[in-house]
Formats: C-alpha cells, structure tokens, sequence
C-alpha cells in the first residue's frame, strides 16, 4: 500500500495546483513552442490509452515491470488500471487517493488526513491544464524541439518537493508519450503511453472509480 501511495502521490504532483512557488524561475528554448504544446494537450477533455512502467530501486539496482490502462480527465482526475502483473484500480482526484480492487472494494486517502498529500503537488498540473505560464513559475524548465516533436525537462522549484522529485522530463507530440520521474534517491520511474484515444466523455465504470462511494 505504501508503494502505491508513493506513486499516487508523484503523480497527484502531474495533474493539481496545491505548492506555492519559490524564487525566480529559469527558462530555456523556445516560450512560443511551450506554450503551443500545452495548449495541444490541454485540447483535449479526457485522454486514454495503454501504459508501461518501469520502477527502478536505486538500493537493490533493480527494475520492476508494469502495465496497463490510464485515464486522464481534466474534470476528474487521473485513473491508472494496472493490469499485469496483477490488477488494480487507482484513482487520484483534487481530494483523494481511491483504490477499488477486484471485488469493488475501496479504499480511501483524504487529502485533509494526510499533510504530505497536501504538501506534495503542483509538479506538472499546467502541462495537463494548458498553463505554461504555471509551469515556468514552478520550475527551472528546459524546452528542446518544435511543437510536433518535444522535449521538457522540469526541475521543483520548492525545496519540500524536491525531497520527493529530483528532476521530471516528459517526450512528446499530440500527446505525453514518455514520462519520467527522477526521484531524490535515486530511483525513477518510467512511464510510456501508448495507443492514445480523446473520448468525450467517460464510461460509467471510469465514472464510478472516480467517486468516493
């Protein structure tokens, strides 16, 4: 349970708004492009497809393998159904953490129970919102390519953050394609993201893996 905390929490850090920013931000590469690129991925209300993580443990120099189905929603959250190499439900919400296993089961992390959930944010929320401007406030960022073929590379401003996160860089097109988070340790984890759809709207399944009840 704690491992999936951890990584609901680095990813909580993607998608809201909750650390205040510190100091001056640098900035590097092309604002213009930035800007297109955000506002390309924020175009679209919800994002599906297939996901393959790769978690990396520093200590034991070892890598951990997994995959299976994410849901980003600008109005709900992000939902990542892993399925192998076993099966589970994560939703992350601006107020909660929801683990629903395979029998319907859920589990429920507060943010107002929790003073890291509330700590621990704001890493990546503008790309998904659109909001370069945010982005540049919140991190030294590195920009590489064109609006078609790209490449972020994020560093926390705000010292409580980076206890947690080192480093973010993202790779894309239309979309995030690859993902990764270096962690302060040493470990990182990886993610790629496949076979991208834009529904307009969730299934009743999503819909009901969102909610608290």
């Amino acid at each position: 349970m704690k491992k999936h905390i951890t990584v609901a929490l680095l990813f909580l850090s993607i998608f809201f708004r909750i650390f205040p920013e510190e100091g001056e931000s640098r900035f590097s590469g092309d604002e213009v492009g930035l800007e297109t690129v955000c506002k390309a991925i924020s175009s679209k209300k919800i994002t599906k497809g297939d996901f393959k993580q790769i978690k990396f443990i520093q200590r034991l120099k070892r890598e951990m393998a997994s995959s299976g189905i994410f849901v980003i929603s600008s109005a709900d959250g992000i939902l990542w159904q892993t399925q192998k190499p076993y099966f589970s439900n994560m939703a992350m919400t601006k107020s909660a953490i929801i683990q629903t296993n395979a029998k319907g089961k859920k589990t429920v992390m507060s943010s107002q129970s929790n003073a890291t959930f509330q700590q621990f944010a704001e890493v990546l929320s503008s790309a998904f919102g659109g909001d370069a401007a945010s982005l540049t406030k919140n991190f030294d960022v590195e920009f590489i390519g064109g609006s078609d073929n790209w490449n972020i590379n994020l560093i926390p401003k705000n010292a409580s953050v980076r206890k947690f996160v080192e480093e973010i860089e993202m790779a894309g097109r239309i979309s995030i394609d690859v993902m990764t988070i270096h962690e302060a340790n040493g470990d990182y984890i990886r993610y790629e993201f496949l076979n991208h759809i834009y529904p307009e709207s969730l299934t009743e399944e999503e819909k009901s893996l969102f909610s608290v009840k």
